[in-house]
């Protein structure tokens, strides 16, 4: 949400918060600094729109008082946004010791001995035919369960320019191709092509994430209904889904890249327990 309004509030031109917006003739608006850097027409000195080229005199630019103090309002609420998810030294004492459930894995999807990490295979795997298996997405789930409290865990997701993790109820159909959406009882965040990142709302919402994403902290509170991501890179939050639905249990998911067989590049791995650090998800007292 912080991301939408920062995008509504920014100048067209200098891509920056808006500092003392003012309006063109034709509705367009941007910082008054930039107005001295659009196109101006040689004989009135009219200056000329840059999405529609309507010319507007000196006297046809108004200042927009109502959108400036929209602005700075959303520049501090932001900054206070991002102290308060920084701000908690981000307990791990939901920390989970999971692994993957091989039971549930599509038969395409290697799993290291240590069953912490998985990569999208060539060859189709030798394992015993269940119910509880994905049969057309190449998914997996985690080892845990949840049917209520807080839990925590994290993910590596490297170099891949591919994924999707998250959670889903356990009552998902895994006969079917997965149609990723949090209406269908899945609540992920993904890449595609290394740099388009989304939450599967519907309609996806697209996300500002650093580039350099390595490691990702889910953080599901069935308290509150809620599922948040986190860079732990630095800490910051990537999304949370709110008022998740009602099910009877819960279950981590995981979805590697498919589109390069046998690229251990594109491997997601479970990262083991470890001692309280620097950065993990906030958790209400």
């Amino acid at each position: 949400m912080a991301h939408f309004f920062k995008e509504r509030s920014a100048c067209p031109f200098c891509q920056r918060y808006l500092e003392r917006p003012m309006y063109l003739k034709c509705g367009y608006v941007c910082c008054l600094r930039c107005i001295d850097s659009l196109e101006k027409i040689p004989k009135t000195g009219g200056t000329l729109c840059p999405n529609c080229s309507v010319v507007s005199l000196k006297e046809d630019i108004l200042p927009a008082f109502v959108l400036g103090r929209l602005t700075a309002k959303i520049k501090e609420l932001e900054e206070h946004l991002n102290h308060v998810l920084k701000m908690n030294p981000r307990m791990k004492i939901f920390q989970e010791n999971m692994t993957f459930d091989v039971d549930t894995a599509h038969n395409k999807l290697i799993i290291s001995d240590d069953l912490r990490s998985v990569y999208f295979g060539s060859k189709k795997q030798d394992r015993k035919e269940c119910a509880e298996r994905f049969q057309i997405t190449t998914c997996v789930l985690g080892s845990s369960r949840f049917t209520a409290g807080r839990h925590y865990w994290e993910v590596v997701v490297g170099t891949s320019k591919e994924w999707d993790i998250g959670v889903c109820k356990e009552s998902v159909d895994r006969q079917v191709p997965v149609a990723l959406s949090d209406k269908e009882g899945f609540w992920t965040v993904g890449v595609r092509e290394g740099a388009i990142y989304a939450a599967s709302t519907e309609p996806l919402t697209q996300l500002s994430v650093n580039p350099r994403l390595h490691r990702v902290g889910i953080f599901l509170d069935l308290q509150e209904k809620q599922v948040s991501f986190w860079d732990l890179s630095d800490g910051s939050h990537i999304f949370t889904f709110f008022e998740i639905s009602e099910s009877d249990a819960y279950r981590p998911l995981f979805i590697p890249a498919n589109s390069c067989p046998d690229d251990q590049e594109e491997t997601l791995t479970i990262c083991p327990v470890t001692h309280p650090g620097i950065f993990g998800p906030p958790v209400n007292p």
